[in-house]
């Protein structure tokens, strides 16, 4: 065993714990957000004080236990904040979340392809594909963020909506992309398969609806289920383990068959949360799942900032803070306003609509997804023998890091400076 997982990589996770726990009050005293100060401790562990190996970081975030911590934690940190999602909101904002999904997702690859692309020099096909893998924004960030900046509920709902939903088109994008490069990979092999059968345009639909209506069907059974059970045998104190185990069987079923597991996640936390009766039980397994959501995503952020190496940074610091920033204030905006305005076409824009849309055109953190469908192009490249995949791939991994890691601390930092200046009303101190 421990040649395996030697006791140094223990002492490396006890670390990690220890620092995401130290966190959270270091936050409240500087009455700022914990994730830029995660992120900087990992900085610290890792690149700097080399006390975490960057490789074991790595390692950790995407290949442990066969899938890794960031993937789990993403799944723990979907479920338990899918309990808060209020459904009359989500009825009200659908088709502002729908269109920021669809229209704002390809737009998003599309025109942040063309960017990395100038800036790289690299071929078309492979900056949409870059585009296509930094596209999803991230609920692991937003959730904590709008705990702490207080935005109205149809607005932080909206943002958090759309970053819960929109994985799965980032996801089929990315699947796109690769299938042009390496038909034959075995992570397109629904997709290609779908293509042999029909043509190609008609299988992105039909991808499409198996990605979403699937996964979202079994997630509304198993949490109408759960709760119909509880109810005829009252699971009590083991409500918990049982639905943290069918989050991880759901997770596992879909991913071995090739289908997005995020909206079977969110679908049975949305029900549980809406539609349990709210008895001790049920108000326990919702403080555990809060509580191992937080560990998951300060585990996440160290991870993402210890990833890094020294040699990275200096190499690629400028082109990750030029993607940053063409990311966040230009291909972000570019993306926000025409699906908004697609949304809303029937609407009368009032006075302060378009305030609304420049503070959510300025708040879309990448993180989690990102960084886990990087490394995809060089491992695919690699066991398929695709050159073009071989030669890019390393350069869209520390891309992809370089544009989670500014984004993350670029807007939760300056999030309470923009909702001050768009959203006034929404109140103008941060929760302490």
């Amino acid at each position: 065993m421990t040649a395996i997982f030697p006791f140094g990589y223990y002492l490396d996770v006890s670390l990690i714990l220890v620092l995401g726990a130290m966190a959270l009050p270091i936050s409240r005293k500087m009455s700022v957000v914990e994730i830029p100060i995660l992120v900087f401790l990992g900085i610290i562990i890792g690149p700097m004080l080399h006390l975490i190996s960057p490789t074991f970081s790595v390692y950790l975030f995407s290949s442990f236990a066969g899938v890794g911590i960031g993937m789990m934690g993403l799944v723990i940190i979907l479920y338990s904040e899918s309990h808060n999602m209020n459904l009359k909101v989500l009825r009200s904002e659908f088709y502002r979340i729908a269109s920021l999904d669809t229209v704002g997702v390809i737009i998003t690859a599309v025109v942040a392809g063309l960017v990395f692309t100038v800036l790289t020099g690299a071929p078309i096909i492979v900056g949409f594909l870059f585009g296509a893998i930094v596209s999803p924004t991230d609920p692991v960030t937003l959730i904590p963020l709008f705990r702490r900046v207080k935005v109205s509920e149809d607005i932080s709902e909206i943002l958090v909506g759309e970053s819960l939903f929109n994985d799965p088109v980032g996801i089929i994008l990315v699947s796109i992309g690769i299938a042009l490069m390496a038909p034959n990979s075995s992570y397109v092999s629904l997709f290609s398969a779908m293509t042999r059968v029909i043509s190609f345009y008609p299988s992105v639909l039909v991808y499409f609806l198996i990605q979403v209506a699937v996964p979202s069907i079994v997630g509304i059974a198993i949490g109408f289920s759960v709760i119909y059970l509880d109810r005829k045998i009252k699971f009590e104190n083991y409500l918990t383990a049982m639905l943290l185990g069918l989050v991880i069987f759901e997770f596992t079923v879909f991913e071995s068959i090739s289908i997005t597991p995020f909206p079977a996640i969110i679908a049975t936390g949305t029900i549980v949360g809406n539609f349990s009766d709210k008895n001790i039980f049920w108000s326990r397994e919702q403080n555990f799942q809060e509580s191992l959501s937080f560990l998951s995503a300060a585990i996440i952020f160290i991870l993402i900032g210890s990833s890094f190496t020294l040699s990275e940074i200096i190499s690629y610091v400028l082109l990750g803070v030029a993607l940053t920033i063409l990311l966040v204030f230009l291909v972000r905006p570019l993306a926000v306003f025409p699906s908004l305005l697609i949304a809303d076409a029937r609407k009368p824009h009032m006075g302060g609509y378009y305030k609304v849309a420049a503070f959510i055109s300025l708040v879309g953190p990448r993180g989690v997804v990102p960084v886990v469908l990087s490394t995809l192009p060089y491992v695919v490249g690699k066991e398929y023998n695709i050159p073009i995949l071989v030669t890019w791939g390393p350069l869209i991994s520390v891309s992809a890091l370089f544009v989670v890691l500014f984004s993350i601390v670029l807007q939760t930092l300056y999030t309470p400076i923009i909702r001050n200046i768009f959203l006034p009303d929404s109140g103008n101190t941060t929760e302490k």
